[in-house]
């Protein structure tokens, strides 16, 4: 069974409220999949991404902000979304930023696949893996010669004496030998296949069903990986004739972990492919202004400068803004936050916190910047920059939007506009 929940959702337990309708802010989940979250909370690596809290006696756990894929051991699926106004629109505006993030599987999807956004979220990530496999296997299968000694009826290769005498002492008919066999089961191939069995068992959509039985038919021949950890750590090293399997084998890793970064399922889960949304935002915003700013120079991570230039000799706290933009001797740092932040809410500073403009402030001082940009998503109640921030008469902050239902480049030129 499916459930779809945005971030910062909540959850409770169906029994303690018959008859209520799941909405992408609120869902009710049956007791085993709701008691396999809590249990998933009690290990401490997941308090980021989940909070357990009773309310009015009732059990209930929050959503934080992370996104993607969740499964129980009883099959229940929880996909976690960035606010929109339908799942589907969460979908796409996940996929499209997902695209930019570093070091993800995600950084191959064609723009047309964001059309699968349609589907339910794992649905999405299978069509995603075997759009990958597609190619490596249209291809043709990497093969290799592998050693093999064996005990056959016939020469071939180079005699193993002493294996020889210790096996063949009463069967003179037989000999032992090494010799070089052309093969494809290598590691490659291996976690390939074993990754498209995975998904076999949980495919529901007939077309994925389809194209992963024609997979597996081509990959017939090769057994499955029974030894997966060791299987990943030999194609790591794999030579770059194996260069066109990096896709596929990034999404394979990531399907048969069960993560994409740190987070692991435990014992409660089968999956988390999860992805942190600061990171995610971050990594799309940054996407967005290298490829899209043609004048200047746009800097990532710039790390230049210390917050402190001298203790003991030596600097301290060093400083890492989001994008330090320079042209036309004027420098620009831009920061983003993944946060929900509030135009109308001026008794309460908008929403804001205090230690992002203490950040900005140095940011400004330390790289001699003349503009400074916080860059917070756009939402409904935020559609237009806020009124100029001075910290002084030479050092000014922007409070911008940016926007996630429009194309990339539009929402870059959209913040670069009200920097002119």
């Amino acid at each position: 069974m499916l459930f779809s929940i945005t971030e910062y959702g909540l959850i409770r337990r169906a029994r303690d409220f018959p008859g209520a309708v799941n909405a992408l802010t609120e869902i009710y989940l049956p007791d085993r999949a709701f008691d396999a979250l809590r249990e998933f909370l009690t290990e401490s690596e997941v308090d980021a991404v989940l909070f357990f809290f009773l309310q009015k006696g009732r059990e209930c756990i929050r959503v934080k902000n992370y996104v993607g894929l969740l499964e129980t051991r009883d099959g229940t699926q929880l996909e976690i979304l960035p606010k929109a106004a339908t799942a589907g629109e969460g979908r796409e505006i996940l996929l499209r930023m997902l695209r930019h993030l570093q070091n993800s599987p995600f950084r191959e999807i064609q723009s047309a696949r964001l059309a699968t956004s349609r589907l339910p979220l794992w649905e999405v990530f299978i069509t995603l893996f075997l759009d990958e496999v597609v190619p490596v296997v249209t291809r043709g299968l990497q093969k290799a010669y592998v050693p093999q000694t064996e005990n056959q009826r016939f020469w071939k290769g180079k005699l193993e004496y002493t294996e020889h005498l210790r096996r063949n002492t009463y069967h003179a008919e037989r000999v032992v030998t090494t010799f070089d066999e052309q093969t494809t089961d290598l590691p490659a191939n291996r976690l390939l296949k074993t990754a498209l069995t995975y998904v076999q068992e949980r495919a529901r959509m007939v077309p994925n069903q389809s194209r992963i039985r024609q997979l597996l038919f081509a990959l017939d021949d090769v057994p499955p990986s029974n030894r997966i950890a060791e299987d990943f750590r030999a194609v790591a090293t794999d030579n770059r004739l194996f260069a066109h399997y990096q896709p596929a084998l990034r999404w394979a890793e990531a399907l048969l972990t069960g993560r994409v970064f740190s987070l692991s399922p435990g014992r409660y889960l089968t999956l988390t492919l999860l992805f942190p949304m600061e990171r995610v935002f971050e990594d799309y915003v940054a996407a967005g202004f290298r490829r899209y700013v043609t004048e200047g120079e746009v800097v990532l991570q710039e790390s230049t400068e210390h917050l402190i230039n001298d203790h003991g000799g030596l600097q301290k706290f060093r400083l890492r803004p989001d994008i330090v933009l320079r042209r036309n001797g004027i420098t620009t740092v831009l920061d983003t936050k993944w946060k929900q932040i509030d135009a109308a809410h001026t008794a309460g500073n908008y929403g804001i916190d205090q230690a992002d403009l203490y950040q900005l402030y140095a940011y400004g001082k330390k790289y001699e910047a003349t503009n400074l940009v916080l860059i917070y998503p756009a939402t409904e109640q935020f559609q237009k920059p806020l009124d100029l921030f001075g910290y002084d008469e030479t050092l000014h902050l922007r409070v911008v939007p940016f926007e996630l239902n429009v194309p990339l480049e539009q929402a870059v030129l959209g913040v670069m506009k009200n920097e002119e």
